[in-house]
């Protein structure tokens, strides 16, 4: 009991504190640059933050936010943007706007789809959308020229746009826990850049395309006990290694 007691007190304490701090912000927004109300219990984004102008970092990790606010948008010169372990069901489209945000973290949500407009976040380099109830991914998403870290890991993912070959700089693409139909898709195989590439129970075939031996700067593959691996994935990369989940 005692410990629980301490662990009321930690979250209520964090909780007072980061309103403190949006109190704080709001005598002055526009010289703010960094908020932080994870664990607030927030049920919204709160409006005070609409002029907060000059933010560049936004965390509101562990709340009850359901929805984003269309002001999201006004917030250009924000470059990293944190909801993870929300309510939210949907993204305003006006977060297209944030031509300046490197660093997206959506997982643990109750996404559904994404708006058109995500596509124009061409400065994002991490984007993390895991655990969430997508189906699809928007069109043009291979617009996302700088994208090097994309985490899609325990979604429902039906198909993936082919112009994710576009995505030049990907390092690392999570896909693992998904329900791509059919086949898995060959044009991976053309994103030469992945140094880090987790298919595991990502599809209804278990047979992997021969094409994934095309990607020579490959160093770790996660699979399946149960997913086919070509012959050729590993020739002639030796540092490739294939972990089982």
């Amino acid at each position: 009991m005692k410990i629980i007691g301490i662990a009321i007190l930690l979250l209520v304490t964090s909780s007072c504190s980061n309103i403190s701090k949006l109190q704080s912000a709001k005598s002055s927004p526009q010289s703010t640059t960094t908020l932080n109300l994870s664990n607030s219990g927030l049920t919204a984004v709160p409006p005070e933050i609409e002029p907060m102008i000059n933010l560049q970092k936004l965390i509101l990790f562990r709340n009850k936010i359901e929805t984003l606010p269309d002001f999201i948008g006004k917030l250009t010169r924000l470059e990293e943007l944190s909801l993870q372990s929300n309510r939210l069901t949907s993204v305003t489209p006006e977060i297209g706007q944030l031509s300046k945000l490197t660093k997206l973290d959506l997982r643990f949500n109750r996404l559904k789809n994404l708006p058109a407009t995500f596509s124009n976040m061409d400065s994002l380099v991490e984007l993390d959308l895991r655990n969430n109830l997508l189906d699809s991914l928007p069109e043009n998403f291979g617009n996302l020229s700088n994208l090097e870290y994309l985490y899609l890991a325990d979604n429902n993912l039906l198909t993936l746009p082919e112009d994710i070959k576009n995505l030049k700089k990907l390092r690392l693409l999570n896909l693992g826990r998904n329900n791509i139909q059919g086949k898995f898709p060959a044009f991976i195989g053309e994103v030469e850049s992945l140094i880090e590439l987790d298919v595991s129970a990502c599809c209804s075939d278990n047979n992997l395309p021969d094409e994934l031996g095309n990607l020579k700067n490959l160093e770790i593959l996660y699979v399946s006990s149960y997913q086919i691996l070509s012959y050729g994935i590993g020739h002639g990369n030796s540092r490739l290694r294939v972990i089982v989940k």
